[in-house]
């Protein structure tokens, strides 16, 4: 049996999950190894030498130009964008010949060794979002979720060393390199649609239907779990490893992705829930949560502590190469646009104010209002009057 090997990627804000999913394998594997890339730097707020994994920085991974690759996408975007660089990292580097990717919000409760075992025959494992078709009952999540982040949930992959698998690395990288980006209009959803095309462009693909894997808010509708003995399963078999995407600690939501008053399960139509995720929010605050949450993101700002606003991300990933030259988190003609934009939005602001003046001032002025205004200043002075003292009279007649 191969080594066991996961791995997972954060920003430093997120080591409270790293953790907790790198123990939940380790109880499973006592000898595995975990490796974690954190995209941003953690100097000062983690000491990896007291962790269960091994760190692994963004610049290992020889991504070309990668001060123009952190500026170019927003948190998620970048954690997402370096997957397939970091899994064909850890096949080259770190000889690697297994391995299971995890997002780091998830938590083992089974044994992996069938994911394992299958990458003997299969050189990629990816799972479905669904195994069944909603519910028509207007709740959600319903097919426009699926149709707009993809048929597969890339929260998981495995892959092992095969020369095919490589080939599906370097391909998937070539993509997210300038692709990574959540733009649905236009059909992208970060990693996740690429993979659509995976079992129709490469051999030796599995897709794994079991449903006690990759457990989350999309599929809850065709699982149910259970708990026996503390060993949890899902329907009639095991459950492996549960996705919290979207889940706050300190909300009262299933998953913040979709809203309460409109999601088909809450906790209270869900108590087969309760247990675990009560179990999953004491994992996270042992392991540090309410302090790491708060820590800044590296690239949320210039060099000079100026705060990078969204629009610019779009905006300078729409340039060409050639216009990119330099550091962007040093360029004096991006900060110059940070003022441009900020003046924008506050001219839009009182145009949106303007607007709002002008369109109430023309229903105030509306012949309907004034038809209106009229028959309720006439309502008021008579008809209420008349109703009341009829009503009276009425009343003491009975």
């Amino acid at each position: 049996m191969s080594e066991r090997v996961l791995c997972t990627i954060i920003a430093k804000n997120y080591v409270a999950f790293a953790r907790t999913l790198a123990q939940s394998f380790l109880s499973q594997y006592g000898n595995g190894k975990v490796y974690v890339l954190i995209v941003d730097d953690f100097e000062g707020y983690i000491n990896p030498a007291e962790e269960c994994f091994e760190i692994i920085k963004l610049a290992e991974l020889g991504i070309p130009k990668l001060p123009e690759f952190c500026f170019k996408y927003h948190l998620k975007e970048l954690c997402t964008a370096a997957k397939a660089s970091f899994l064909e990292y850890l096949v080259r580097d770190k000889c690697c010949e297994a391995l299971i990717y995890l997002d780091p919000d998830i938590l083992i409760t089974g044994s992996l060794d069938g994911l394992y075992d299958r990458l003997g025959n299969h050189d990629i494992t990816l799972t479905p979002h669904l195994d069944t078709d909603y519910p028509d009952d207007d709740l959600l999540p319903n097919d426009s979720h699926i149709l707009r982040a993809g048929l597969f949930n890339l929260g998981f992959i495995a892959i092992n060393s095969s020369e095919n698998a490589g080939a599906f690395l370097r391909w998937w990288k070539s993509k997210l390199y300038d692709h990574c980006v959540i733009d649905v209009p236009n059909g992208y959803f970060v990693d996740q649609k690429f993979v659509d095309f995976v079992p129709l462009f490469f051999a030796r693909v599995l897709i794994e239907k079991d449903t006690g894997y990759n457990v989350g808010y999309w599929n809850l509708h065709s699982r149910r779990l259970n708990q026996t003995n503390g060993s949890w399963g899902c329907n009639e078999g095991p459950l492996y490893f549960f996705h919290f995407s979207g889940y706050d600690p300190d909300g009262s939501a299933i998953s913040r992705h979709i809203p309460e008053s409109v999601a088909r399960y809450r906790f209270a139509n869900r108590c087969d829930l309760t247990n675990l995720f009560t179990e999953y929010k004491h994992l996270l605050l042992q392991n540090g949560h309410s302090e790491a949450r708060l820590w800044p993101y590296s690239f949320d700002c210039f060099n000079t502590g100026e705060r990078v606003p969204e629009q610019l991300r779009v905006y300078y990933r729409n340039l060409p190469s050639a216009k990119r030259a330099g550091d962007p988190f040093d360029s004096e003609e991006l900060k110059q646009r940070v003022d441009l934009y900020s003046r924008s939005a506050a001219r839009f602001a009182l145009q949106d104010e303007a607007t709002a003046a002008a369109q109430l001032d023309a229903i105030l002025n509306s012949r309907a209002w004034r038809w209106v205004s009229r028959y309720g200043r006439f309502k008021n002075r008579y008809l209420t009057r008349a109703t009341e003292r009829f009503g009276r009279f009425f009343g003491s007649k009975k």
